[in-house]
Formats: C-alpha cells, sequence, structure tokens
C-alpha cells in the first residue's frame, strides 16, 4: 500500500520534505503511522515529531491538524491505498 503524506510550514522544515510516499505492506492505521512510519524514516527528527504531534495524538484543538483526503479521520481507522495524509501546525492569529 502507498500513502502520501504532505507537511506544511515548520514541519516541512522539520523533515526537510515538503511531500513523501509511504511504501507499507500490510494494514496500518493513522496512529500507527504517525507514531511509527514517520520517525522511523526521520530518526533525526523523531523526538521533535513526536512533541509537536502530541496535542493532536491526545485529541487536543489547538494541537497540529492531520487530515486524510481533505477530512479529519479517527486515528484508529486503517488507511487504505492512495490515501493522502497533510499535516499541518496549529492556525494562529488575531
Amino acid at each position: 500500500m502507498r500513502v502520501q503524506v504532505k507537511y506544511f510550514a515548520s514541519l516541512r522544515e522539520l523533515m526537510g520534505v515538503s511531500e513523501e510516499e509511504y511504501e507499507i505492506s500490510g494494514e496500518v492505521t493513522l496512529r500507527e503511522l504517525l507514531t511509527n512510519h514517520i520517525p522511523e524514516r526521520h530518526r533525526e527528527a523523531s523526538d521533535t515529531w513526536r512533541e509537536k504531534i502530541s496535542s493532536f495524538l491526545k485529541g487536543e484543538e489547538a494541537g497540529y491538524i492531520v487530515i486524510v483526503n481533505g477530512r479529519r479521520m479517527d486515528l484508529d481507522q486503517k488507511l487504505k491505498d492512495g490515501d493522502v495524509v497533510a499535516v499541518l501546525p496549529p492556525i494562529g492569529g488575531g
């Protein structure tokens, strides 16, 4: 299965890419992609990555936003071949 991940703003700088593709064998949930597959590929940034998305994983509203194919998705839902996961920083302003 192939899943595309897009990073925005400061995450793009942290990861060193704006988007990348993951080839994953078997089934994987959104949670597993975020907590296992992405940190494995980006070991040098894994601690910062986990810190940045921890608020999303806890369900906090002011945290990072993760959408799949343009929609919010339950963390334990399985991803499908061709899914596009976008990770966006918290929105600020005033």
